[in-house]
């Protein structure tokens, strides 16, 4: 294309770019100032937002784990006194606590009288402390037969 004024060729551009100069072109100009701190304050919520959401599911997940090894050294526990049934106390190696519990099962005492078999109520209760130093604990309890003494 072939300006008239001048025997250039000039080519068309299929986007043009806005006419800065003259009237109007201080609004086409770029962002205002409350337009930038709004989009900042925006973008900073939404990443608060996001990064308590990530602490949550870090703490949800912690709790988990916690309780998944509590009942864990809970069923051990419960295993040895199924073998040897006995009161005590003690600390597993990573800080977990136990107390265990040992007594006769008297509900059913009168039905059991023809049998030769005492029932022993064995309790467990692991305990442990969280981040927050707040005491958490699981019990387990089960019945064990034992025969009567002669």
């Amino acid at each position: 294309m072939k300006n008239k004024k001048s025997n250039k060729y000039v080519h068309p551009s299929p986007n043009p770019l806005p006419d800065t100069s003259g009237e109007g072109a201080r609004e086409r100009a770029g962002f205002t100032l409350i337009e930038v701190i709004v989009a900042i304050a925006i973008l900073a919520i939404s990443l608060v937002m996001i990064m308590q959401l990530f602490s949550g599911g870090l703490r949800a997940s912690r709790a988990s784990c916690d309780y998944t090894r509590a009942i864990l050294h809970a069923k051990d526990k419960m295993e040895e006194l199924h073998i040897k049934p006995v009161q005590g106390s003690g600390e597993f190696e990573d800080g977990f606590k136990w107390e265990s519990e040992v007594y006769p099962f008297e509900e059913y005492e009168e039905k059991l009288e023809n049998i030769d078999v005492n029932l022993l109520k064995v309790k467990v209760k692991v305990i442990w402390s969280n981040i927050a130093n707040q005491q958490k604990s699981v019990e387990l309890m089960s019945l064990k037969t034992i025969e009567k003494e002669k």
